[in-house]
């Protein structure tokens, strides 16, 4: 449910079922976080009639309530006693650093908003604002559950961010969080590194919240803590010196193209020589469904936010003269670009070459670019039998007459590898073919001197393939996976991919790309 996507060789029917009761999943949730279940359960494993005591409900429905959330590894029973799973103990319990709750169940509140995306497709723009008697105290209410729920998701990103710096900052380095709600982002490298400041910025009727959190926070030295009021999108942020780290954490998809553009060429006059810029969002070019989700959510509840191909936020940092890692994802549905004025500045991250090359590769085209450990690689010797006697080009291709490697070859060659990278795609099996090719060479010129990839299916590269004359393009061919001894099938379920034999002429078709790195 986590990644709801139709997978073409499984029923289409089945997936719009799915999609259109998605809804159930969500009220599952909020319902056992408004009942305080995670909360009690977190004391003890308790019995179903004390359960229904504490929670003051129907012994036998709440019997089949519970049996929902097992199903959706939020709780568990062992000898007639409910307990939360490890999942729900470690998200869903307030006062755990990883507590979720006020993100979820700000969710439920712009619930309600989705239903007027029908009237904002007419109108082009949003047509639900908050009424014109609401008070400032409601307003604050608001702005205060606002910042929680995000402060929640932050918290969740900050950790995989920090390895990034693994070499540290520069002493008595400065930081500037820009539209800092909560001020986690910023919190996160405070805690980290300790002889470093930050600024937190953000407008007016924020920043007493920001300032309330602070104050709760575990943060030891709260002097290290400045805070400035300040409307981003003026010209002049009112701001001394310049700053070492500048982060903009979910700023890009709140604003349209010449508000972020503006807000770019501020923070870069704000960049010291050595310093880094952090921008972290949803791109559309990551994680592609739940960004599109953020998308149309920034287009019914703001005035124009939108969410970005991380291609275009690229180009607008290096027409405001900075250069940049280009896309790095993180293991969740958002994703970071580092930028600075000097390039040598981004030498100094500790991100990987597997890292740097990932959104390169998916933007040749493939559908996913997967990190793989070329120890699961499986090889069986059916695999070969199935192309020299079930494959129309066997025997008119130079691919099938050079018998490609041995299984043995192949386990022995594939071994030799530390990394991998599984691709996939879809025919036509030449255009699948030229992708690979292009694949191994981004990742060859990224440092990986030896990589090597396997593609899918007979050689396609040239449009004719002469027998009586030897291959004239050894430069541009590659052994298939399959026509190696490679058993796709199981190789690619290691990735928690799923192929299925075809039944029908028309059915979509599945191809595999096996890029071996060192």
């Amino acid at each position: 449910m986590a990644s709801l996507k139709w997978d073409p060789n499984t029923s289409g029917g089945q997936y719009l079922e799915d999609l259109s009761t998605a809804y159930w999943y969500s009220e599952s949730l909020f319902t056992a976080l408004d009942m305080g279940l995670f909360e009690l359960l977190e004391e003890g494993s308790t019995p179903l009639p004390e359960l229904a005591k504490a929670l003051d409900c129907d012994e036998p429905s709440l019997a089949r309530y519970l049996h929902l959330l097992k199903t959706l590894d939020l709780v568990d029973c062992y000898e007639n006693s409910w307990y939360n799973t490890t999942l729900s103990s470690t998200y869903l319990i307030k006062g755990k650093p990883l507590y979720q709750g006020n993100s979820i169940l700000w969710r439920r509140e712009i619930k309600a908003d989705w239903d007027t995306l029908k009237p904002a497709l007419e109108a082009g723009r949003r047509v639900h604002f908050p009424t014109e008697d609401i008070s400032e105290a409601e307003m604050d209410a608001r702005r205060e559950e606002y910042i929680t729920a995000m402060d929640n998701i932050i918290r969740l990103k900050v950790p995989e961010v920090l390895e990034f710096f693994g070499n540290g900052l520069k002493t008595n380095a400065r930081i500037l969080d820009v539209g800092a709600g909560s001020g986690a982002f910023a919190l996160g490298f405070l805690e980290q590194f300790e002889d470093v400041q930050a600024t937190l910025l953000d407008i007016r009727q924020v920043l007493p919240q920001t300032q309330k959190l602070v104050e709760k926070s575990s943060l030891r030295d709260k002097s290290r803590v400045l805070f400035h009021e300040q409307n981003i999108l003026e010209p002049d942020w009112q701001l001394e010196g310049s700053y070492d780290l500048i982060i903009l954490s979910n700023i890009v998809h709140a604003y349209a193209e010449e508000e972020i553009s503006g807000i770019i060429k501020t923070v870069s006059r704000l960049l010291s020589e050595g310093g880094i810029l952090l921008i972290h969002d949803f791109f559309l070019d990551h994680w592609n469904i739940k960004a599109a989700f953020s998308d149309i959510n920034m287009f019914i509840n703001t005035y124009n936010g939108k969410v970005f191909d991380s291609k275009w936020v690229d180009q607008t940092l290096k027409n405001n003269g900075l250069s940049t890692t280009g896309l790095i994802p993180l293991q969740t549905d958002t994703a970071v670009i580092f930028a600075a004025r000097e390039p040598n500045a981004l030498e100094g991250l500790t991100i990987t070459p597997v890292q740097k090359i990932l959104q390169p590769i998916k933007a040749i085209g493939f559908d996913r670019v997967m990190p793989y450990n070329p120890k699961d690689v499986v090889v069986a010797p059916f695999a070969k039998n199935k192309c020299k006697f079930g494959c129309r080009s066997w025997d008119k291709k130079h691919c099938s007459t050079n018998q490609e490697m041995s299984a043995d070859e192949t386990k022995a060659f594939v071994n030799s590898f530390s990394k991998a990278l599984l691709l996939k795609s879809e025919p036509p099996t030449g255009d699948f073919q030229r992708k690979a090719l292009r694949a191994e060479t981004l990742a060859f010129k990224a440092g990986y001197y030896k990589a090597f990839v396997f593609w899918a299916g007979p050689c396609s590269i040239c449009p004719d393939c002469d027998l009586t004359a030897p291959c004239n393009n050894h430069a541009h061919s590659r052994p298939s996976m399959e026509g190696s001894g490679i058993d796709v099938f199981a190789t690619v379920k290691k990735a928690g991919e799923s192929l299925k034999t075809l039944s029908e002429r028309g059915e979509v078709i599945k191809y595999y790309a096996l890029l071996l790195l060192e």
